[in-house]
């Protein structure tokens, strides 16, 4: 069984969700296996339609457009995460221009 990843970008300052956010999905860190836009919601439901085998992955998010002119610390996000079974794996990130936090999901 493959695994499948979802991800949901809430920006906890502006008490929303952070909606345009572009999330790459690497296999390895290097090769590209999956990539979205959060919705309006600030969800992707499925970053790799086929899922992915277990193995080491990056999630990138790219923060730079979202917070724009306004100040802010954080332009990309990369977390490393080690997939090692066939299940869901959904991987939440709460931003705020100045801080960030990221767990396993539900």
């Amino acid at each position: 069984m493959r695994a499948t990843i979802s991800t949901h970008v809430l920006d906890v300052a502006a008490g929303k969700p952070a909606a345009d956010i572009g999330v790459t999905l690497l296999a390895d860190g290097e090769t590209e296996v999956g990539e979205g836009r959060t919705g309006a919601d600030g969800r992707i439901a499925q970053l790799a339609p086929d899922g992915v085998e277990p193995g080491t992955y990056r999630l990138v998010f790219e923060l730079e457009d979202y917070f724009g002119e306004h100040p802010h610390l954080f332009e990309m996000v990369a977390l490393d995460l080690l997939i090692d079974e066939g299940r869901h794996y959904h991987v939440p990130l709460l931003i705020s221009p100045f801080g960030l936090s990221s767990y396993r999901g539900t």
